[in-house]
């Protein structure tokens, strides 16, 4: 499992530094960390939208709205693993990186939830009442 994080999150490592990068790859695996709360959101706010919310209506609407919401906790979260590491010096002088660092992970972390999102509500919507989002029958 750590292998597949390691490998999307590649994909997208030239946003951030190469400190971060290696932080998180070789230092702690914290790519793997990020993978999974990126997955337990996805899947929570997921299934949260097509078995508690279950609109009748507008449901396009609604499923955009708890896309935004599964976005803002993987960028909280993406947030929050790569600034406590520099909040609380617990990273070398030569080795930190910027906040902006940390701000363009988090935006790595949002482009990966949205699509794990999608993935996981093609998947799931086949037994929930709000079958025709966010696209119709296949």
């Amino acid at each position: 499992m750590e292998e597949f994080f390691n490998t999307i999150y590649y994909y997208t490592n030239n946003f951030y530094s190469v400190e971060m990068d290696n932080y998180l790859y070789a230092r702690v695996p914290g790519y793997l960390h990020n993978g999974i709360a990126m997955l337990v959101f996805s899947f929570i706010v997921c299934a949260a939208f097509y078995y508690w919310k279950a609109p009748v209506r507008r449901q396009m609407l609604w499923w955009l709205c708890f896309v935004g919401i599964n976005a803002a906790l993987n960028f909280i979260f993406g947030l929050w693993y790569t600034m406590t590491p520099l909040i609380n010096n617990e990273i070398e002088a030569d080795l930190e990186w910027s906040y902006l660092d940390c701000f363009a992970f988090s935006f790595t972390s949002i482009l990966w939830s949205v699509l794990f999102f999608v993935a996981i509500s093609l998947i799931i919507k086949q037994w929930s009442p709000a079958k025709f989002v966010p696209f119709g029958k296949f």
